[in-house]
């Protein structure tokens, strides 16, 4: 039968155990001192119904665990869900009329595949952009820098042009499945841009008004 020490007596074992040259060496004489500490508190801590003892502080201990637990499974998703979308590249090819990437768009999306549509209309609104002389050719503009140079030029299209960004990126780059209503959803933002007119920034930027 299991032997069952009283509190003064476990606490001894405890001391002595922690007091050991092994744990001098390793860690320092602290670490007796904080598990003593510690063992005084827990002994301390009474569970309506329980009163103190082992069992209150086997079951302080097992809230404890689940506490941590609790705070592991639901901090991962919420750090995950904090983070920006996923960035790169939005050409990985030559440059191309938009008239180019807006025929692969709709030929994608005529065969069901509307992860190739919205990435091929995305990119032919960025071309659309670049040939109306809105944004420079840059090579190696993420999608959500290119939004914010355009939606400086056209401010009634800035929020539409950062929701098309970060719905580019989502599919491209972070795994989103795209379906018929994403690529639905991108192609009024084309609608939009294309009958947008640009802001006065020409005055003190040298750029077409």
């Amino acid at each position: 039968m299991p032997v069952q020490p009283d509190r003064s007596t476990a606490r001894g074992w405890l001391a002595q155990e922690l007091a050991g040259p092994e744990y001098r060496q390793s860690q320092g004489s602290w670490l007796a001192r904080a598990w003593s500490w510690l063992w005084d508190r827990l002994q301390q801590v009474s569970v309506p119904g329980l009163g103190t003892g082992w069992t209150s502080v086997v079951v302080v201990v097992v809230l404890l665990l689940a506490l941590v637990a609790v705070v592991l499974l639901v901090g991962g998703p919420l750090r995950r869900s904090a983070r920006q979308s996923p960035q790169g590249p939005v050409f990985d090819t030559a440059p191309e009329p938009s008239s180019a990437h807006f025929a692969r768009a709709d030929a994608a999306a005529a065969a069901g595949d509307h992860t190739l549509a919205v990435a091929e209309r995305f990119r032919g609104l960025v071309r659309a952009l670049e040939e109306r002389a809105l944004l420079d050719v840059r090579p190696g503009r993420t999608a959500a820098e290119i939004a914010t140079e355009a939606g400086a030029w056209l401010p009634d299209c800035a929020d539409a042009l950062h929701r098309a960004a970060r719905t580019f990126e989502d599919v491209r780059y972070g795994g989103r499945p795209a379906t018929a209503g994403t690529d639905d959803d991108l192609r009024e933002v084309v609608r939009q841009v294309g009958a947008a007119r640009p802001a006065d920034l020409g005055a003190s930027s040298g750029q077409p008004a």
